[in-house]
């Protein structure tokens, strides 16, 4: 109702509200009825692409009618260009009016407008697109008679659900009319408007006797003196149509003003006059149907919010109409065959006599020029039969036809015309006179499909299958793959293919042209172009293309697959450890663009400098794990990686570890093989620090001569740089140096090792000294019963006095 209400007053206003209170209806406290309808952006025709992926565009519906599958599927309600009917289910719907003549049950009492004892009569457009026949027929049993139906409005608009409405309401007992809102201003387009109104009227199969009502309202278009002499041109039009039961629906304050009843007499005008509470009680229906008019619309809220009118004898008397033909194009699609094939149904009385049959087909966009006919034969329609039991030939009223898509037919479906299908009866053999026809809406075989199986990079390049089929590949017979950036909107290159047969496609699309023959398989060496494009990480997209052109650049009709872009980067490090007096790092790193940079390369950081300290190339290793765990990267399956570095030869690495600096691995995919610069692709670890410092003495003892013995082992990264090793004897007691010697071979300590293998120097850690019973200060420091520590010194000073790492044992009486 929000909806609706917001296009009425967009298009309309409530515009005999405003006029009827200047009429000076004051004594019923009233306002004027509102404007009865507008058009529905929903229901409006636009331009739509098909499969967001071909290059021809077909006028659609962007509001899809919600009809069965009797309905045709392809309907373009914008081009209604002669007599048609239609079925709105596949079980024919029943379009079965009656001429019952009822009168409203004018309930004398002040009822609210959702009593349904005072209405008989409903108008709907397409707004009220949803209504079943289970519903009109509930509507029916509560004393709702009368059904009027919007078809059309102004020149080009008209109403989707038309043909579903009218069969819903007829299926459950109701009288049926329809109306057209006017918006002419000359006389041209009274005859151009009344035009269409036939037009749908016969498009949906209503019989020349229906209840023709033109809506008058007061909108910018109807407010001028003349628009009675225009209104009497729309009825002269619709005359020498066949359709001249005519009504006119208007505002009261709007017809004193303009006088348009006058054209078709106050029996047959339908009247809207709405007052501030929405009611008809028994004085106001009294006073309505004083002033002599056919019916009284007295609100827009009825039921949630329908038009409801009440009817004075216009809709008894005048309205209620017989089916006279009805029809539906059940399908129309190509076959494995590329043949296309059309079936449906189709009745109307005046086919008596005219036992010849014939389907043809025409191009609507070019000048509805026939493309092709065939005879055939009568198929049963029990189904038809059971609906339209009232109209002649129903039961036998099927076709099925089959044309061989060639010549002009191929022409036309190539060039995205409207295939028209026109189903005639006919007393002549060759089908050219004494014939009725029924033209089915033009149908856009644009049907335009595809997958892309595979798309497999390498460093030779890309290898692409799948396949595409499209009905305006008829005509079109060079075939192209071709390679694009998407981000820089560019073409990489293309191949010419030739297709390969896809019976697995044809099963599922065998209503597509040559889908049976839709595969491609085909590769594009890796060029400059290409790996540039990899390079910067762009989005690569595949286009098939079918054309007329030997060269692939005209005429033609794409579809475009997914665009990919080659630019996953993953990578872990297992390991970054010193081993046997050398930083090891292994680990693993997958990335796209190792495939246009295939050489790996290792380099070590200073996190806390940020400079590098050393490079090295890699060794490539398989990792299976990585590749289950992410078989999207191209290269995952051999993404491993060891490196080593050699501490003692590379002075940059020595200082940063003797420094205890942390020290960050780069992972680097490059397409240089000499330094690793170049294009490339890269991943940061999280930087670690080496500055493990472990020792312990094992002994220390006095030996028989009176000096002092000490073992033990001192093992640190920061060793790295400092090979100076001192064993120092320090007088805790006193705080002070006795004496110190050097260690000219370091003990070999394989137990250390496997404690403290990532310690640098741990296999090479051990110390046993004596020092001599006449070091200045030991002989005293012994008697005074002082206590000793033993402190293990890493410098790089010769004379280890600076710059080093020590390590401090507990302290100990000797």
């Amino acid at each position: 109702m929000d909806l609706k209400k917001r296009f009425k007053l967009y298009k309309s206003g409530k515009l005999w509200c405003c006029a009827a209170v200047a009429f000076g209806m004051l004594a019923f406290g009233t306002v004027n009825g509102q404007a009865d309808d507008a058009t529905p952006v929903a229901n409006q025709t636009v331009s739509a692409q098909v499969n967001t992926s071909t290059q021809v565009n077909t006028s659609t519906n962007q509001s899809t009618n919600n009809v069965s599958a009797m309905t045709s599927a392809a309907t373009n309600q914008t081009n209604v260009t002669s007599d048609s009917t239609q079925s709105a289910s596949q079980v024919a719907t029943p379009v079965v009016q009656t001429n019952n003549t009822t009168q409203a049950a004018y309930a004398a009492s002040n009822t609210n407008n959702d009593t349904l004892g005072t209405t008989d009569t409903l108008d709907i457009s397409a707004y009220q697109r949803n209504i079943s026949e289970g519903t009109f027929q509930q509507y029916h049993n509560q004393g709702i008679n009368n059904v009027v139906v919007k078809l059309s409005e102004g020149t080009d608009w008209v109403n989707t659900y038309a043909q579903e409405q009218v069969s819903a309401a007829s299926a459950a007992g109701m009288n049926v009319s329809a109306y057209h809102f006017v918006r002419f201003t000359t006389a041209q387009q009274a005859q151009e408007e009344a035009q269409l109104f036939a037009r749908m009227a016969r498009g949906i199969g209503l019989g020349s006797d229906t209840l023709m009502i033109a809506d008058v309202e007061q909108v910018p278009q109807t407010q001028y003196a003349g628009i009675v002499n225009n209104l009497n041109v729309f009825w002269q039009t619709l005359d020498s149509l066949g359709f001249t039961n005519h009504g006119v629906y208007t505002g009261l304050a709007y017809d004193r003003q303009y006088n348009v009843s006058s054209t078709v007499g106050r029996a047959r005008t339908w009247v809207a006059m709405y007052y501030l509470d929405y009611q008809a009680n028994a004085a106001r229906i009294n006073y309505m149907r004083s002033l002599g008019y056919g019916a009284w619309q007295y609100t827009d809220r009825w039921n949630g919010g329908i038009d409801a009118s009440i009817d004075f004898g216009m809709f008894s008397n005048y309205g209620g109409v017989k089916k006279t033909s009805a029809a539906n194009l059940d399908g129309m699609s190509i076959d494995a065959n590329n043949n296309l094939n059309v079936a449906g149904w189709y009745a109307d009385n005046d086919t008596e006599g005219k036992n010849n049959r014939y389907v043809i087909l025409l191009d609507q966009d070019n000048g509805n020029q026939e493309l092709a006919r065939q005879q055939v034969s009568a198929v049963t329609r029990t189904d038809v039969a059971n609906v339209y039991n009232d109209i002649y030939g129903a039961g036998n009223s099927g076709f099925n036809a089959s044309f061989a898509i060639n010549g002009q037919l191929a022409n036309a479906i190539a060039a995205g015309h409207h295939i028209v299908v026109l189903m005639r009866y006919t007393s002549s053999a060759d089908g050219n006179s004494d014939y009725t026809d029924h033209r089915f809406n033009g149908v856009v075989m644009n049907e335009n499909v595809a997958s892309l199986d595979s798309m497999t990079l390498s460093s030779n390049g890309v290898h692409v299958t799948g396949w595409h089929a499209a009905d305006q590949g008829i005509n079109r017979p060079y075939h192209y793959i071709i390679l694009f950036d998407k981000t820089t909107n560019s073409e990489i290159s293309r191949r010419e293919v030739t297709n390969t047969a896809r019976p697995d496609v044809a099963r599922v699309y065998g209503n597509v042209y040559n889908s049976g023959n839709s595969g491609f398989s085909t590769d594009f060496a890796m060029n400059d172009t290409l790996r540039n494009a990899l390079q910067r990480g762009d989005e690569i997209q595949v286009l098939s293309r079918y054309t007329s052109d030997p060269n692939g650049n005209n005429n033609d009709i794409d579809y475009w697959f997914t665009p990919k872009a080659y630019n996953q980067n993953q990578a872990y490090l297992d390991s970054f450890n010193i081993v046997n007096n050398r930083l090891q790092v292994s680990g693993w790193h997958a990335a796209d663009q190792s495939v246009v940079e295939p050489n790996q390369w290792i380099i070590l950081l200073d996190a806390q400098t940020g400079r590098e300290v050393a490079r090295t190339r890699a060794t490539t290793t398989s990792r299976p794990d990585v590749a289950a765990q992410y078989p999207g990267i191209l290269n995952a399956n051999n993404s491993g990686f060891t490196a080593s570095f050699d501490i003692a030869n590379n002075a940059a690495l020595r200082t940063a570890l003797m420094n205890g600096h942390a020290l960050q691995v780069v992972a680097r995919y490059s397409d240089n093989t000499q330094n690793g610069e170049g294009h490339y692709i890269q991943t940061f670890f999280t930087p670690k620090s080496f500055t493990s410092n472990v020792g312990s003495l094992d002994s220390i003892r006095r030996t028989s001569n009176g000096g002092v013995q000490v073992s033990g082992w001192h093992a640190s990264n920061q060793a790295v740089g400092r090979p100076y090793h001192y064993v120092i004897l320090y007088d805790a007691s006193l705080g002070r140096e006795i004496t110190r010697t050097r260690v000219s071979n370091n003990v070999t300590r394989p137990d250390v090792q496997r404690v403290y293998p990532n310690v640098y120097n741990s296999q090479n850690s051990g110390f046993n000294v004596t020092f001599p019973s006449t070091a200045t200060g030991l002989q005293q420091a012994l008697s005074r019963g002082d206590r000793f520590q033993v402190i293990d010194r890493y410098s790089a000073d010769e004379g280890g006095n600076a710059n080093y790492v020590d390590y401090w044992s507990n302290q100990y009486q000797l």
